[in-house]
């Protein structure tokens, strides 16, 4: 009976279930015992609407809009009938009471949202003027004894991301604009604009395609012909823009606009007025711009505002900071950011030439690409380009930088060099690595590299093809067995280490699991890797799990109960985050709070380990930074801090760009005060792959 259950993927109990999670140390499934709702929390846990809260500007401005959108339907003598798509907590809803409107109506797909949203305008005394209805505005209905008595005259409605229309806003207010709306109705906001900006960025071209790599004078891997030129990735590439420095880009060409958004008007939102083709939302424009500046054009940075009224006088914008109407003031926020985008090839321009920008967009995504009159564009597809090289389908961004991390591909070069001579036979574990080929370029006699993953397996050996390593590297779709590999008769074991699962840096302790099972004896690169933290003051990023607490005079605290409920049924203590896109000044030195030796078998006795982080600076410490450094040889790679002498005198530090760190957010912070004290405790299980850090 027991084993059909497994065989479910269930085994229930009263309060609990069952479930099937990887562990990513042992790389394998296990059963975990997990709530029976954690699904459900999980999702609240995961919204982002805390982040949302917390962007005042974006209230503020909203709030204001809102609010003369009411006072002009009152000085024409109208109702004012409100509808508000996507409430959430029911915000924006409770502002159009305060201003006065005569109905509201709210609509609020996600279930455990709406409910909260009900909590919400209860306590903050308008349930007798809102009517919150549990549905998608598609499914709302207008008439007698329906959802709707009467068509709005008003609406506002947030239901943009990074890209603008991802959330599928172009179809909301159309169908709005058709079904819910009275003619020359009030919409907040009114209108949105996207503009483009033309730069030379080599941090882009490293997030985007795989970069030779050089072993010395002579020697070098090249990259397969296939993987030049592709029209890139189907996942949109955000970031925050407002943290790359000047330094690290070009601006070949001023900022453009591409498209247009009237809201108010359906007809402007549809190329095809009927709805009878299959992408009646696709649009494309042609735009001619002149270079400032000579360079290579190989990264489109994106990004949009909002007119909030028909006037244009309440403007709420997302520009990265050089661009900012308001350059003084750049509000931070998680949940718009900006974008890259990458041409299909990258084009040399002078200062002066003329550059056409082909813009495309359907439903929820853009695609551009650049042309001049030296390289003139072949053509640009109706339909949202998918990758052809396989790159972009199996490495993500920061998997590429690291790929194509100088500084870290010459300590590979530098001391696998030490090590191979002609007659070494190496393993080489890992996800996608390139270590493979630098082993075969430095002489290495043989090179067995495990790839389990099929994609992986496939681009590595195009790599492989492409350098004419055949005969050096033989690739293992398995990991060996203990008979296998001693057949293999491998002197050393390399990698970086990086596996596909591995989300926390210490994951990829995995390549010392392996390794154990193989040898105990066994000369291995890395040899060491070690777990760092140290206390951090972040300026923003603790907002994305602090509570609100208010928002523009209204209770939300029904809105922190929710979240923290769930958070504390589903979250890890410990979370991933790229720190660099994140400011914050170090509270503390590294503190190192474990270290491994790989080149030794684990032992299976628990390992505890005590440890006090000491506060060498004043402020609010908000939050805890982890990271990994691997050790080859003598010289180490770091996955988090970089130059720890380096950091600015009030404290910021600069983070690897290629690693996602981890990060303990508390949910109270604390004062830190020069020789104050905060305890980290790291428990290991080598035995269940287990590592935990409590506080």
């Amino acid at each position: 009976m027991l084993k059909s259950v497994l065989t479910a993927f269930q085994l229930r109990s009263t309060m609990s279930i069952f479930v099937s999670q990887f562990n990513p140390l042992l790389g394998k499934n296990e059963w975990v015992l997990q709530d029976e709702n954690y699904d459900y929390h999980q999702e609240i846990a995961r919204s982002s609407y805390a982040d949302m809260l917390h962007d005042t500007e974006r209230n503020q401005k909203y709030f204001k809009a809102l609010k003369k959108a009411i006072e002009q339907r009152r000085t024409l003598n109208e109702p004012v009938n409100v509808l508000d798509i996507g409430t959430g907590t029911g915000l924006l809803s409770m502002m159009a009471a305060k201003c006065g409107a005569d109905s509201i109506t709210a609509c609020e797909a996600f279930t455990p949202m709406a409910e909260c949203a009900k909590k919400v305008i209860k306590r903050n005394g308008f349930e007798d003027k809102i009517k919150l209805i549990p549905k998608r505005s598609t499914e709302l209905t207008v008439g007698e004894g329906k959802d709707m008595l009467q068509k709005a005259n008003i609406l506002v409605t947030e239901v943009f991301d990074t890209e603008l229309i991802g959330e599928g806003a172009l179809s909301t207010y159309y169908h709005a604009l058709q079904y819910l709306l009275e003619p020359n109705c009030s919409v907040v906001p009114h209108s949105a604009r996207v503009y483009v900006q033309l730069a030379q960025c080599p941090l882009g071209r490293n997030w985007n395609e795989i970069q030779p790599i050089t072993i010395d004078k002579t020697k070098s891997i090249s990259v397969p012909k296939e993987m030049h030129n592709c029209s890139g990735a189907l996942h949109l590439h955000d970031l925050q823009l407002n943290q790359l420095h000047q330094s690290k880009f070009q601006l070949i060409t001023d900022p453009i606009t591409v498209f247009c958004f009237d809201f108010s008007d359906k007809e402007k939102l549809v190329t095809d007025k009927n709805l009878n083709s299959a992408e009646p939302f696709n649009a494309k424009s042609l735009a001619h711009i002149t270079a400032n500046s000579s360079g290579t054009i190989d990264t489109l940075f994106m990004w949009w505002d909002l007119d909030m009224d028909k006037e244009g006088e309440i403007l709420l914008s997302c520009a990265p900071y050089w661009a900012h109407p308001e350059r003084k003031e750049v509000q931070w926020r998680d949940h718009w950011m900006q974008a890259i985008y990458y041409p299909s090839k990258y084009i040399a321009v002078e200062a002066g030439e003329e550059v056409s920008l082909t813009s495309c967009h359907d439903e929820y995504s853009w695609w551009f690409d650049v042309s001049t009159k030296k390289e003139p564009q072949v053509s640009i597809s109706d339909v949202l380009p998918v990758c052809s090289c396989g790159i972009h389908l199996t490495y993500g961004r920061n998997r590429l930088g690291m790929l194509n991390d100088s500084v870290r591909n010459q300590v590979y070069v530098n001391e696998l060099k030490k090590v191979i001579n002609k007659d070494t036979v190496c393993l080489s574990i890992g996800d996608g690595s390139l270590i493979p080929l630098i082993a075969a370029k430095l002489g290495a006699k043989k090179v067995f590299a495990v790839e389990t993953h099929k994609h992986n397996y496939q681009i590595i050996e195009s790599f492989i093809k492409s350098n004419n390593a055949e005969g050096v590297i033989t690739l293992l779709d398995k990991i060996p067995t203990k008979q296998q590999f001693d057949l293999m008769k491998v002197d050393i074991a390399i990698g970086e280490p990086s596996f596909n699962s591995c989300l926390l840096p210490w994951h990829n302790l995995h390549f010392w699991y392996i390794l154990s099972e193989l040898s105990s004896t066994l000369t291995c690169y890395p040899n060491k890797m070690k777990i760092f933290g140290m206390a951090m003051q972040f300026r923003d990023l603790s907002k994305i799990r602090s509570a609100v607490k208010t928002c523009e005079g209204f209770c939300l605290e029904e809105f922190d109960s929710m979240i923290e409920d769930s958070s504390l049924r589903v979250d890890r203590n410990i979370e991933a985050e790229v720190l660099w896109e994140y400011p914050g000044k170090a509270l503390s030195e590294p503190l190192e709070i474990a270290s491994f030796d790989l080149s030794s078998i684990f032992e299976e006795n628990k390992v505890y380990n005590e440890h006090t982080l000491t506060f060498t600076r004043n402020g609010t410490c908000n939050g805890i930074a982890f990271w990994v450094e691997f050790q080859y040889g003598n010289t180490t790679i770091s996955t988090g801090i970089i130059n720890s002498e380096e950091k600015t005198s009030d404290g910021y530090v600069t983070w690897d760009k290629h690693t996602r760190q981890g990060v303990h957010l508390l949910n109270q912070p604390i004062d830190a005060t020069s020789n104050g004290k905060f305890p980290v405790t790291l428990t290991y299980h080598p035995k269940s792959g287990q590592i935990n850090i409590e506080f």
